[in-house]
């Protein structure tokens, strides 16, 4: 598998991460710092498009960039929101981020804002049916299998 990376500026940094990291760090491709005011959104562009190559597909399986979160940011209150960029999408990575903190938050120039992950993903034979297995969950909805 491989994951080719068209970079919009050559000021950009490259993609990496570290050898036994799980995902790639996109950081903001931004002119000039942005400001996210308390309880508002912002969506960041990165200045990088990608292909994934060579990975595992057939009609069953196939895979997805998952953009998600990252941990130091969201200790502060600004939470990339996590999506899933197809593999035939070809445009910039944007990471819309979140800021839940009550002060507002500079995003700068070069700033790592998000993790990129390469998953699986598995799609199953769709099947109609009237009834459906037994468990011990059965109907019951959100917290219902306990906090422990």
């Amino acid at each position: 598998m491989k994951l080719k990376v068209k970079y919009l500026s050559p000021d950009i940094l490259p993609l990496c991460s570290k050898f036994d990291d799980s995902g790639y760090d996109l950081r903001a491709y931004l002119k000039e710092s942005v400001i996210i005011p308390p309880k508002s959104i912002a969506t960041i562009p990165t200045g990088i498009c990608l292909e994934l190559v060579d990975y595992p597909k057939d009609e069953f399986t196939s895979a997805e960039l998952q953009i998600r979160p990252r941990s130091g940011l969201t200790k502060a209150g600004i939470i990339a929101q996590l999506g899933t960029v197809d593999v035939s999408y070809r445009g910039e990575i944007k990471v819309n981020l979140m800021n839940f903190s009550n002060n507002d938050y500079e995003v700068k120039p070069g700033e790592r804002i998000a993790q990129i992950v390469i998953c699986p993903v598995y799609k199953p034979l769709i099947e109609s049916a009237m009834e459906l297995s037994n468990t011990e969950r059965g109907e019951k909805g959100f917290g219902s299998s306990g906090k422990a």
